[in-house]
């Protein structure tokens, strides 16, 4: 069975890699691990939830984990603290994963916005990635 990887900064979560990864995994029978990265705890910031980790994520990414669990997806959730690009590259290692699916000009993640964070990681991993641009709103469109 093909496992995709969503990689989500919880700082800005965003799902539209979740909604790719999801879609796809309809169409292939695949299952969908979605990793929730946190930066690593500086010693001055109070430890919340179980182990020192936050675990909170947005309603829509939520809503989408439970629609393709009813959709019979199989999907599961990770949550890390550590450096982003490490945990990725390690996660991608030891969890067999033949898609990574992250998205586009993420700011909230240093060097990401233009490219630097796929290409520190690229070489590093053994599977495709597939970078998704935010599809704008229909309003928002030129004409």
């Amino acid at each position: 069975m093909e496992n995709i990887l969503v990689a989500i900064n919880p700082a800005e979560p965003r799902c539209y890699a979740g909604v790719h990864a999801v879609n796809l995994a309809k169409r292939i029978q695949a299952r969908v691990l979605f990793l929730l990265v946190y930066p690593p705890l500086d010693g001055t910031s109070p430890q919340s939830g179980a182990n020192g980790v936050e675990v909170s994520m947005n309603k829509s990414l939520s809503a989408l984990i439970e629609e393709a669990r009813s959709d019979g997806i199989p999907v599961e959730c990770y949550v890390a603290r550590d450096p982003f690009e490490k945990e990725i590259v390690s996660f991608v290692k030891e969890n067999r994963i033949t898609l990574l699916v992250v998205e586009s000009a993420n700011k909230s993640i240093p060097g990401h916005e233009s490219g630097g964070f796929l290409n520190k990681i690229r070489h590093r991993i053994n599977c495709p990635i597939e970078v998704v641009n935010e599809k704008p709103e229909w309003s928002n469109r030129k004409e």
